[in-house]
């Protein structure tokens, strides 16, 4: 797999954050990010290098600042439990750098997208789904799940800090659980009902955390686009 690299872009502190203006598509090409969404008619999920560390680095302070709150420990319904040990922040706001981020990585993807054979149907692919996570070391992480089917084409997990085995595996109990290596900085993608070729979505879970896993999850939400 080929790994990638680029900056990204913020508004609100401009002055101190101005050379993080904009995604380069130059380091971050769409033949690249292709051939990785091309992976995943095989692939559960695979794992592209995406930020510097310096910017994962600003990135890290801006999340930090954000007010996060306990996910609920048991989520899910009497037959799909999922037992969650992290904090998160859903209300992100719009000004955020993040947001910036996901528009300039949005128009990769829309690009990359652009060829019939990667989707089963014409998309207007976009982030419009943004989530912060934070797993402390010593936390139990998140038990074997399914994203959403309303989540799209593909989902993104940007790694911003810390460590920790993510993990694709068969079924709720964990079964064949296989690590995904992400390091701080580098991008999971997650195939996801829509794109050509993929298969059921994938259960995954995280676990073994020890150092702060900063996370940043980005997905493109059809129900939240009918409405737009």
């Amino acid at each position: 797999m080929n790994f990638i690299q680029s900056p990204l872009y913020t508004r609100d502190m401009v002055n101190e954050f101005d050379w993080l203006a904009d995604l380069k598509t130059s380091l971050l090409s769409q033949d690249q990010l292709r051939c990785a969404l091309s992976s995943l008619s095989t692939q559960d999920m695979v794992a592209v290098a995406c930020l510097e560390k310096d910017v994962c680095q600003a990135l890290v302070g801006l999340v930090d600042a954000l007010p996060f709150r306990s996910a609920r420990p048991v989520a899910g319904s009497s037959t799909s439990l999922v037992f969650q040990d992290f904090q998160l922040c859903y209300e992100v706001p719009v000004t955020h750098a993040l947001w910036g981020l996901a528009e300039s990585l949005g128009r990769l993807f829309r690009a990359a997208l652009s060829s019939d054979s990667l989707v089963e149907a014409p998309t207007a692919f976009r982030f419009n789904d943004l989530i912060v996570q934070r797993y402390t070391a010593g936390c139990r992480g998140i038990s074997p799940h399914r994203d959403h089917a309303r989540y799209v084409v593909v989902v993104a997990i940007l790694v911003l800090s810390g460590d920790g085995e993510f993990c694709v595996c068969q079924d709720r109990t964990g079964e064949g659980a296989v690590e995904i290596p992400a390091r701080p900085g580098e991008l999971v993608l997650m195939r996801a009902p829509g794109l050509r070729g993929a298969g059921p979505r994938p259960f995954h879970l995280l676990r073994n955390v020890t150092r702060c896993r900063r996370t940043v999850g980005l997905r493109y939400d059809v129900e939240k686009g009918l409405v737009d």
